[in-house]
């Protein structure tokens, strides 16, 4: 039933696609879907049997998160056969590489946007969210910081640098700059921004003086945080406290040439989030995991993420959505979108 359907190469000849449903009105509303999911290596279940037992669906990216796409599909098309048009202009959006490549569906979804000078009005980002309207989350920033020493003998371990003993004041620098961050004020319910070492690495065999040592470090931007300006920060704290040189670099790079993502905060109070909270029987919300709705701030008036099933279920080594979330879900996309 669309009238416009695209394929748009985001990243390494894979595509985002878009296929716009005409409503009643020019209201345009956006639903995005990320296509891809991650891997199923560590899977104990069939990843791609899409087998029904016990009241779900079963395989991946059941979850996380194809499962909006299917409901939407077959709403389109129940509607098309029953001569039904939604109100608004519904815009379906399926991006890709959202799970392990730096979200660039989401990033080429916003030039897409940009450069026809579509106005949305709502936006929704499916994730597992228990179907509870999710209207703020937090953004990322990660990086790498080295320390950069002398190898030598350990038997000698003067005539060395050691590039482990010199991080250690880095780590600890780094969480007194954490205990900062959360014993300020929070502009709202998602809290304040956090930092955490999340590994290290370094030296290559016990009689060796390590020469290097790497520490990867993820902060949880808020909004209003300056991720460039944050990452700097890190960088000064990494310098002063570390005895050796140090080199910093970013886990992953973004396409807006920012350093790090912000998240998204809207009111809870927003059309979209009370009327899915009311179809759903939930309540609007707030999420502490990441989604292409970072990226999107601005992009529409009201923006929230939206789906059936619990993120802490994604990603484990079977997965599957409860068919009467699917159930809930096609009834709150139908009340949302209005058929007539």
């Amino acid at each position: 039933g669309a009238t416009d359907v695209e394929l748009d190469v985001a990243v390494d000849d894979r595509p985002n696609v878009y296929g716009r449903i005409p409503g009643r009105t020019e209201r345009l509303v956006v639903v995005d879907t990320h296509l891809d999911t991650v891997t199923v290596e560590h899977m104990t279940d069939p990843p791609f049997d899409g087998r029904i037992e016990g009241g779900a669906v079963w395989g991946r990216g059941a979850l996380d998160t194809k499962a909006t796409a299917g409901v939407l599909l077959a709403l389109f098309e129940s509607w098309q056969s029953s001569g039904l048009v939604p109100e608004p202009s519904v815009l379906f959006v399926g991006t890709v590489g959202e799970e392990g490549g730096g979200m660039p569906g989401a990033f080429r979804f916003v030039d897409w946007v940009r450069e026809r000078g579509l106005e949305i009005d709502q936006l929704i980002a499916a994730e597992p969210t228990r179907l509870c309207p999710i209207h703020g989350h937090k953004g990322g920033l990660g990086v790498r910081i080295t320390a950069v020493g002398t190898a030598a003998h350990s038997a000698v371990p003067h005539l060395g640098a050691n590039a482990i003993e010199a991080m250690a004041p880095v780590i600890s620098a780094l969480e007194a700059e954490h205990h900062r961050l959360i014993e300020g004020p929070a502009a709202n319910e998602l809290g304040t921004a956090t930092l955490s070492v999340t590994k290290i690495d370094g030296g290559t065999a016990a009689n060796v003086i390590p020469d290097q040592c790497t520490i990867t470090v993820v902060r949880r931007n808020v909004p209003g945080d300056d991720p460039d300006a944050e990452y700097d920060r890190l960088l000064r704290i990494a310098t002063d406290a570390c005895t050796l040189p140090v080199e910093i670099e970013l886990m992953a790079h973004r396409p807006d040439g920012r350093k790090g993502g912000t998240g998204f905060y809207s009111s809870p109070d927003s059309e979209v989030a009370r009327t899915l909270a009311r179809a759903a029987s939930t309540e609007p919300t707030v999420a502490p995991f990441g989604t292409n709705a970072g990226q999107y701030d601005g992009l529409a008036r009201e923006i929230v993420v939206f789906g059936p099933g619990a993120i802490d279920e994604a990603h484990q080594a079977t997965e599957r959505v409860a068919i009467d979330d699917l159930v809930r879900l096609a009834e709150a996309y139908t009340q949302w979108l209005d058929p007539a």
